[in-house]
């Protein structure tokens, strides 16, 4: 379930809207991404580690970083910006070499750090709604302050142009190889089969999957399975046998063990504590769905106190 406040300031490469996470598979793109975890928390994962960012908390994905994102037993909203950084080469061309490394910004172990950026968005927030003249400008100003803030407080290693190169590859193999998975999940695939197909060695490719991934290819697959399953176990009726069919799991045990080893409980417990009502539907798309823009924008001057 997405909503959005606006898709980009107009005439600029800089995004920012609100949003509330389901689930979103691994991805990544060429913009640097903030968010702040406005209600609720959201699980993450990057390729390193998973992270709970609970309320206040903010998040940092620098370009090509792969991560997931998916919702925990609350509801959450994030208010979410995205940028290119080559917006700011010009007079400070080593921004599009700079790599963060903190991710996770907590407001109760990084406080000098979080309130500075926590201020600079809520400046930012005003400026959109008020909409003086000129807040364009302003709402630019604030984002290469939000950039020096960062660049003054987190920690961070530079790329050099060969590994930027390299790593802008491995990604694009990486994703069409994601892409081929979540296409054929429910089939009986193997790493050997994908391995055929990319002409790559089955030991070079499995290397390749943790190193760029961050979990190995079995363990990729059995989440995109469970997600599927939850998904189908939330908004459907179908028996636990038509759903391993649904969700490429060859036994109910396999699935079974999925559930319990992702939520906690049985796909029975599942069931009874996140399906929507009583009556079933087919399916449901849980993945888009549109809110309207003046609800976004009740929801930011309640977060960040304005009338």
């Amino acid at each position: 379930m997405e909503y959005e406040l606006i898709r980009h300031l107009e005439g600029t490469d800089f995004k920012i809207f609100v949003v509330s996470i389901k689930q979103r598979e691994f991805h990544y793109h060429s913009d640097i991404e903030i968010f702040l975890t406005l209600n609720g928390s959201v699980s993450v994962d990057t390729v390193k580690e998973r992270h709970l960012f609970q309320t206040g908390d903010i998040f940092i994905a620098n370009k090509y970083d792969m991560n997931s994102l998916s919702r925990t037993k609350e509801d959450n909203t994030l208010l979410v910006i995205q940028f290119n950084p080559s917006i700011f080469s010009s007079y400070f061309d080593r921004i599009t070499r700079i790599r963060f490394t903190k991710n996770h910004i907590s407001q109760t172990i990084d406080c000098e750090y979080h309130h500075a950026l926590k201020q600079s968005l809520t400046n930012m927030i005003k400026s959109y709604i008020y909409k003086y003249d000129g807040y364009h400008l302003e709402m630019m100003s604030i984002l290469n302050h939000i950039i020096y803030i960062m660049i003054h407080n987190d920690d961070y290693i530079e790329l050099s142009e060969k590994n930027i190169i390299s790593k802008k590859q491995n990604i694009g193999r990486l994703v069409a190889i994601l892409d081929f998975i979540r296409l054929h999940y429910m089939d009986n695939i193997t790493l050997s089969s994908i391995a055929d197909r990319e002409k790559l060695d089955m030991y070079y490719l499995s290397a390749f999957i943790k190193k760029n991934l961050g979990i190995t290819f079995q363990k990729y697959l059995t989440h995109l399975r469970t997600e599927k399953a939850a998904q189908l176990l939330r908004n459907t009726g179908l028996s636990h046998m038509d759903i391993c069919m649904e969700s490429g799991f060859s036994d109910y045990k396999y699935l079974n063990k999925a559930i319990m080893d992702e939520y906690g409980c049985t796909p029975a417990e599942y069931r009874k504590m996140n399906h929507k009502d009583s009556n079933f539907l087919l399916e449901q798309n849980e993945q888009h769905v549109i809110i309207d823009d003046s609800c976004a924008m009740k929801i930011l001057k309640t977060h960040f106190d304005m009338d």
